[in-house]
């Protein structure tokens, strides 16, 4: 789980794309949606496939029952069969966002390359071929889920082809041929934007969930995850993945030494503005979308750090100790207040057959060598290696 704030940079929605600029949040939009899109698809597929067919008993009343006809007929079946192939492939692939996108462009491609085909062979019919593209641009921008810019592309590209196809056959009048462009031009303009606005409209409403999420899960003095994160099984998650696949993990407690001296002192005001500095150095220290800070207590605050092995967690809580003992904070105009931190680390090593398997363990260690630490004089790191069975080697 990422610790910092997923705040305007990274969900900033492109607004020509009609996604996330960020690709990871734009991943994570669409695999939140696609169990339903994939649902819709498979839906509208179906539909537009049995249309497409039915609609070739229109071929044997415009070219007769020949040989034309039943190569137009067998057409729109291979188009019925591409969205049946689409419908397997998200059945057997439910999970992956790439085979609905794939599905959907192809069933839209190979459509409308047959419609061409079908249009070219049925010059007679041309006015029902000018509202059967029409409304086959509504279904690309929004029957059929897809990315926009892909539909916009293909939706675009037909309607280019059409009217090149319409020009060359010559049936057509100057003044009909203009009204005719006109007319793509339109419906392309109204799918365009009503795609646009439909694609943009999930997105911010997807967006104001993840900041009322962040809401919820962030403490709003430091910025960092409240206990509540804990509570929804951010440890938990991280100590069985590190069980997994053999990974280090490492968890530090640290905490502000003094503190209450600092509120006494100082005043409340300048202690909170003591833990903003301290949260916010803990955030800028710490890996972005890989660690999680929390804030655990009054001024006490949780580190999980994945893939990090005892000495890695010793090093890095060096730095922060030695950056935050030396670095005042200004809580007036002048006046700086300096304060020292505390640090407990208790490590699971990479590859432990002996990892524990609950985060309790872990939490407890931390929080005796922290108690180690205020012991030893303050402004120190203590740090152990954890195993089930509770044989704590300290380091």
């Amino acid at each position: 789980m990422p610790h910092h704030d997923l705040s305007h940079p990274r969900l900033e929605i492109d607004r020509q794309r009609a996604e996330f600029a960020d690709a990871a949040v734009e991943d994570r939009f669409n695999r939140h949606h696609l169990p339903e899109r994939s649902a819709q698809l498979k839906v509208s597929l179906l539909f537009c496939a049995a249309f497409y067919v039915a609609f070739g008993a229109t071929d044997v009343a415009t070219l007769g029952p020949g040989p034309t006809a039943w190569a137009m007929i067998a057409l729109r079946v291979l188009v019925a069969l591409v969205a049946a192939g689409g419908c397997v492939a998200i059945l057997r692939r439910p999970e992956s966002v790439r085979v609905a996108v794939l599905a959907a462009s192809a069933v839209e491609v190979v459509g409308m390359a047959v419609f061409m085909v079908l249009c070219w062979y049925q010059p007679a019919a041309t006015a029902w071929n000018v509202m059967s593209q029409a409304l086959i641009l509504m279904a690309i921008y929004i029957n059929i889920p897809n990315r926009f810019v892909y539909a916009a592309w293909i939706a675009a590209g037909s309607s280019v082809v059409f009217c090149a196809m319409l020009m060359t056959q010559g049936f057509l009048k100057m003044d009909d041929m203009v009204a005719l462009v006109l007319l793509l031009i339109l419906g392309n303009a109204l799918g365009f934007i009503g795609a646009r606005r439909f694609h943009l409209a999930q997105r911010e409403e997807f967006r104001s969930a993840i900041l009322l999420q962040q809401l919820a899960d962030r403490d709003p003095l430091t910025g960092c995850y409240n206990r509540r994160v804990l509570q929804k099984g951010l440890l938990d998650a991280e100590l069985a993945r590190a069980r997994r696949y053999g990974n280090a993990l490492s968890v530090i407690l640290c905490d502000i030494d003094h503190f209450k001296q600092i509120n006494d002192t100082h005043g409340h005001a300048a202690g909170d503005h003591v833990l903003h500095e301290f949260g916010g150095l803990l955030l800028a220290m710490t890996r972005e979308t890989v660690d999680s800070v929390v804030r655990y207590g009054g001024e006490e605050f949780l580190m999980v750090l994945p893939e990090t092995d005892l000495e890695g967690a010793r090093t890095l809580a060096e730095r922060i100790r030695h950056a935050f003992g030396s670095t005042g904070s200004a809580v007036e105009l002048g006046r700086f207040v300096t304060a020292t931190a505390s640090f407990g680390i208790a490590s699971v090593p990479a590859l432990d057959p002996d990892a524990p398997d609950t985060p309790s363990v872990l939490l407890e260690a931390a929080d005796e060598q922290l108690y180690a630490a205020k012991r030893g004089g303050r402004n120190c790191v203590r740090g152990v290696s954890v195993t089930s069975d509770r044989a704590w080697s300290i380091a």
